[in-house]
C-alpha cells in the first residue's frame, strides 16, 4: 500500500514538473528596437503584442507601426500542436505550434507576396523573470534564409 501511494505521488510530482516548465506568455509586451535584430528588414519603430494564452489556445493581437503605417494582425495557435488556419497580410497561414522543452515553436506555411512559398519559425522563450519575451525567427523562401530577433519587455497594467 505504502509503494502504491508513494508510486503515485512520484507520479503526480512528474506530471506537474512537466506542465510547470511551460511558461505562459500571457501579457501585453513591447518591442526593444535597442536589442532587437532584423537582419537588413526595415526596422519597425513600435511592435506592441498583447497575448492571451488559455488552454490549448493562445491569441496574439498585434499592432506594429512603421514610419506612417501601421498594422494589426489577430492570430490564434494550437499550443498543443494540432494545426491552425490564420490570415496573415491577407494571406493564408498554416500554423503548427510545438513545445521543445520550455521554448514554444511555431512553424507557419504561407505564400510571399509574389506566390513563393514562404516557411517560418519563430521560437518564443520567456526570460527566468518573466518580464522579457524573446522571440528568434527563420524566414525561407526560395531566395533564401533570414534569422531575425525580436525583445519584448513586458509592460505593466
Amino acid at each position: 500500500m505504502i509503494k502504491r501511494i508513494f508510486f503515485c505521488l512520484l507520479l503526480a510530482t512528474l506530471c506537474l514538473a512537466q506542465t510547470t516548465d511551460k511558461p505562459d506568455f500571457t501579457g501585453r509586451w513591447r518591442m526593444q528596437k535597442d536589442k532587437s535584430d532584423f537582419a537588413g528588414f526595415k526596422t519597425p519603430d513600435v511592435i506592441t503584442r498583447t497575448v492571451d494564452q488559455h488552454g490549448a489556445i493562445m491569441n496574439v493581437h498585434t499592432v506594429q507601426t512603421t514610419g506612417q503605417k501601421t498594422s494589426i494582425a489577430d492570430i490564434s495557435y494550437a499550443i498543443d500542436g494540432s494545426v491552425a488556419q490564420n490570415v496573415v497580410n491577407g494571406r493564408d497561414a498554416e500554423s503548427r505550434t510545438f513545445w521543445d522543452g520550455s521554448v514554444l515553436v511555431i512553424k507557419t506555411a504561407m505564400k510571399t507576396a509574389k506566390g513563393d512559398p514562404e516557411l517560418i519559425e519563430d521560437r518564443w522563450t520567456l526570460s527566468d523573470d518573466r518580464n522579457t519575451l524573446t522571440i528568434a525567427s527563420h524566414i525561407e523562401t526560395d531566395k533564401g534564409g533570414a534569422n531575425l530577433t525580436m525583445v519584448c519587455a513586458r509592460e505593466e497594467k
